[in-house]
C-alpha cells in the first residue's frame, strides 16, 4: 500500500477516534448537568422532609393552644417555646435555601404576643385561626421551595401529599370544629359557626380519604417494599379517629346539637393519630430521597469512570496509530535510500562513467592504462 494511503488511514482513524470522544464528552457533561441540577433538587427535598418534621410539631401545638385558649384554659407556652426554638436550629441549617427565616421569626413573634395577651373565647379563636393560618403557609413555603411539592414519583408525592397537606389540614380542621362547638356553650350551632363547623368536619372525612387513597398508590408504585407494613397500623388508627369525628352518617346530623366535649376529645384523637403519621410518612419519604441520593451518587461515580476509560482508551489508539505508522517508515527507509541512490548518481560514478567513453573512443578496453599512465 502506498505510503500516503497508510497516512491516511492513521489519520483518518485517530481523528474518528477524537470525534467518538468529544461526542461522549458532549453527553457526558450534559449528564453530570442533569445529574447536578437532579442532585440538588433531592438536597432541598430532605431538607424540607427535616424541617417538616418540626413544623408538623409547631402546627400541633397551636392548634392546642388555640383551643385551650378558647376555653379559658392556660396555654402551654414552654411546649410552644421549645418547639419554636427547635425549629430555629433547623431553620439556621436551611432556612437560607427554602426561604423560611423572615417568616419563622414573624410567626414565632406573633405566637409570642398571642401568649402575652392572654385571649380567651371568641377574640383567642380569631387571634389563633390566624396563627395557624400563617403556620400553614409556612408548612406549603417549605413543599414549595424544597420542590417535594412538585416530586414526579409518585410514591414519594402521595407520601408528601398526606405529611405536608392532608394530615395537617385534619389536625386544623378537627380543632376548628371543637373550637366551634365549645364557642356555642352547649348550644345548637347557628349561621356561619354551623357552615364553619361543617366544613371542618367533612375536611378531616376528606382528608382522611384522601390520605388512604394516596398511600394506597404509594405502596403500589413503590420499590421499597417494606412501605405497605410499615404504616399500615397508623393509618389504620388515623382511619378510625377520623371516622369517629366525622362519620359517614355525619351530613344527616348536622342541625342536631353537638356534644362539645365528645368532639373535642375525637378532635384530640384525630390530632394524636394524625402527627405520628405524618411523622412517620416523613421518615418513609426521607428514605425514599436516600435511596434516590444514593443511586446518583452511583451514576455519576460510573459516568466518571466511563470518561476516563474513553479517555485512556482514545490515548492508546492514538500512541498504537503513531507508533505502527512509525514502524512501516523505518520498514521502508533502507530501500528507498537504495532506490535513490541509483536514481540519483554520485559525482564520482559520473566522472568513470566519462572515463568509460572515453577509453571505448580509443578502441581500448575500460580498465587498461598505458604504460606512461601507469608510471
Amino acid at each position: 500500500m502506498p505510503a500516503g494511503r497508510r497516512t491516511s488511514r492513521v489519520v483518518g482513524l485517530v481523528a474518528c477516534v477524537l470525534a467518538l470522544a468529544a461526542l461522549f464528552g458532549g453527553v457526558a457533561r450534559q449528564t453530570w448537568l442533569l445529574n447536578s441540577a437532579t442532585t440538588t433538587v433531592v438536597r432541598l427535598e430532605s431538607a424540607g422532609a427535616t424541617m417538616m418534621h418540626e413544623m408538623m410539631s409547631v402546627l400541633t401545638e397551636l392548634v392546642s393552644a388555640q383551643s385551650a385558649a378558647v376555653r379559658g384554659q392556660t396555654v402551654d407556652a414552654a411546649s410552644l417555646r421549645k418547639v419554636f426554638a427547635e425549629m430555629a436550629e433547623l431553620d439556621e441549617q436551611y432556612g437560607d435555601e427554602l426561604r423560611t427565616t423572615q417568616r419563622l421569626a414573624d410567626l414565632d413573634r406573633k405566637v409570642s404576643d398571642a401568649i402575652r395577651q392572654g385571649e380567651t373565647g371568641r377574640a383567642a379563636y380569631n387571634t389563633y385561626l390566624g396563627l395557624v393560618t400563617l403556620a400553614l403557609d409556612l408548612i406549603r413555603l417549605i413543599g414549595d421551595e424544597s420542590h417535594l411539592i412538585h416530586d414526579p414519583d409518585l410514591d414519594s408525592f402521595y407520601l408528601m401529599d398526606a405529611a405536608m397537606i392532608r394530615l395537617p389540614d385534619a389536625v386544623v380542621f378537627a380543632g376548628r370544629a371543637a373550637d366551634l362547638v365549645a364557642l356555642a356553650g352547649g348550644k345548637a350551632l347557628e349561621g356561619e359557626d354551623e357552615i364553619k363547623a361543617a366544613v371542618a368536619r367533612f375536611g378531616v372525612s376528606d382528608a382522611a380519604e384522601q390520605v388512604s387513597s394516596g398511600l394506597t398508590v404509594s405502596v403500589d408504585t413503590t420499590d421499597r417494599k417494606v412501605l405497605g407494613s410499615n404504616i399500615a397500623e397508623r393509618l389504620d388508627s388515623f382511619k378510625a379517629a377520623a371516622d369517629s369525628f366525622a362519620p359517614p352518617t355525619m351530613l344527616a346530623d348536622l342541625a342536631t346539637t353537638v356534644d362539645a366535649a365528645t368532639l373535642a376529645a375525637n378532635a384530640r384523637r384525630v390530632s394524636a393519630a394524625a402527627a405520628p403519621l405524618a411523622h412517620l410518612l416523613l421518615s418513609e419519604l426521607q428514605a425514599l430521597l436516600d435511596e434516590r441520593s444514593r443511586q446518583l451518587a452511583n451514576d455519576l461515580r460510573f459516568l466518571y469512570i466511563a470518561s476516563g476509560l474513553i479517555v485512556v482508551v482514545a490515548i492508546v489508539i492514538g500512541v498504537l496509530a503513531r507508533g505502527r505508522h512509525n514502524r512501516r517508515v523505518a520498514d521502508r527507509g533502507p530501500g528507498d535510500v537504495r532506490q535513490h541512490s541509483r536514481a540519483a548518481p554520485t559525482l564520482s560514478s559520473a566522472r568513470d562513467l566519462l572515463e568509460a567513453e572515453a577509453l571505448v573512443a580509443a578502441g581500448r578496453p575500460r580498465g587498461t592504462r598505458d604504460a606512461g599512465d601507469a608510471q
